[in-house]
């Protein structure tokens, strides 16, 4: 098929017709209406005005043929806070449960056992109220290394099943391996993280055999010979206790976050005050308002300009902000868009185009080759039109 090139009134070498994914005939759209230019400049230039940006520059409408082809060629990005889902949140807990010695089974009663259990219970229970739905307990057990290295792997491991065990039947969690274990048998570099902040004046020389250690052995009698065996002593006494603990990442899903936003919000009212008080908006509400629209049209572009702008790290923002200003023929938009998502993936298909709009054949190529991991389907599709117009 010999592809045809016009030029629109900005001068921009688009593309006049694409073939369909299912045969080689042309498929071209046509636009039935059109938002009149004075009203697309008067509601821009307010949402400009009343949020205190400065950089905008009107174009001319595209003509219909060129917009529709390259609505097919351009991708767009779903930010995720944009999905109204459940949010998932780790967090991290620790309990320092004190054993006996050589035991491994979970006292409440034994040492400080029923002020950390009570603690962990404290900071547990608010993440399995309110409707939060727990995904997943990350659990490692850990060991302070004294002793025997072996002997403090086995107990690590052990008391690490144990504990497990102790939070299935406390806060009845169902065994279906929500909650995963895993032990580090002597923790040389917690000890190494706590002496380094302990202000001890053999700090130094103790951490200087912990970081050259070739076995834990070596090392322990390393620092045995300190001082007459002093400095060993009043690590056992002062931290060893502090390294045996269990750590916990808990990850699970705030349903009482999202129900709360969803309850409180009118999309109706957002959409008005992105042209109203578009500074009072946040990133999310703006993301949020721009699924009213369809991409590629000017509300589209307008939500995306907004907060682009205002919140420039948000990448999928100044993606489609990006993709919205190339749909619509802006190329120093488009490049002044991509420029802010640096190198990311996601941006080389739209990099491409923009080529393509510039007539750099061989760079748009390149980008489309790098895109195809992303979106194999529209890489390859816009590769063959580059072909075809190479010829």
């Amino acid at each position: 098929m010999k592809v045809k090139i016009v030029g629109d009134i900005t001068g921009l070498a688009l593309l006049m017709a694409l073939p369909s994914c299912g045969s080689g005939r042309q498929a071209v759209e046509t636009q039935s209406e059109f938002i009149p230019q004075q009203e697309v400049t008067e509601r821009r230039d307010l949402a400009v005005q009343a949020s205190g940006l400065v950089r905008h520059k009107e174009i001319p409408m595209v003509q219909v043929d060129a917009s529709s082809v390259l609505s097919r060629m351009i991708n767009y990005i779903e930010p995720e806070t944009a999905v109204m889902t459940p949010a998932v949140t780790t967090q991290q807990l620790t309990a320092y449960i004190d054993f006996p010695a050589n035991g491994i089974t979970i006292n409440p009663t034994y040492g400080n056992n029923r002020a950390e259990l009570a603690k962990l219970k404290e900071q547990l229970m608010p993440l399995l109220r309110q409707g939060n739905q727990v995904e997943s307990i990350r659990l490692t057990g850990y060991a302070s290394p004294d002793g025997n290295t072996k002997e403090n792997e086995r107990l690590a491991g052990n008391r690490a099943i144990q504990f497990k065990n102790y939070l299935l039947k406390q806060y009845k969690f169902p065994d279906n391996g929500m909650i995963s274990i895993d032990w580090v048998g002597e923790d040389w570099d917690g000890l190494a993280k706590i002496i380094a902040k302990s202000g001890k004046p053999y700090a130094r020389q103790v951490l200087a055999i912990i970081n050259g250690r070739q076995d834990a052995d070596s090392c322990r009698r390393q620092i045995r010979a300190l001082d007459k065996g002093n400095v060993y002593k009043d690590i056992e006494k002062n931290f060893f206790s502090r390294l045996r603990r269990m750590e916990l990442a808990v990850s699970y899903k705030s349903q009482a976050m999202v129900a709360s936003k969803q309850s409180g919000m009118d999309m109706t009212e957002l959409a008005q005050k992105v042209y109203s008080a578009p500074d009072k908006l946040s990133l999310d509400e703006l993301l949020q308002v721009a699924t009213l629209y369809r991409p590629g049209t000017e509300q589209y572009r307008e939500v995306y300009e907004l907060a682009a702008y205002r919140f420039p790290s948000c990448k999928e923002a100044v993606l489609n902000a990006a993709a919205a200003s190339i749909a619509l023929g802006d190329v120093e938009a488009g490049r002044y868009f991509l420029q802010g998502a640096g190198d990311d993936p996601r941006s080389w298909n739209n990099r491409g185009v923009l080529c393509l709009m510039n007539g750099d054949l061989e760079g748009a190529m390149n980008f489309f080759r790098k895109y195809l991991p992303q979106n194999p389907r529209l890489a390859r599709q816009n590769m063959e039109i580059t072909k075809e117009m190479q010829r």
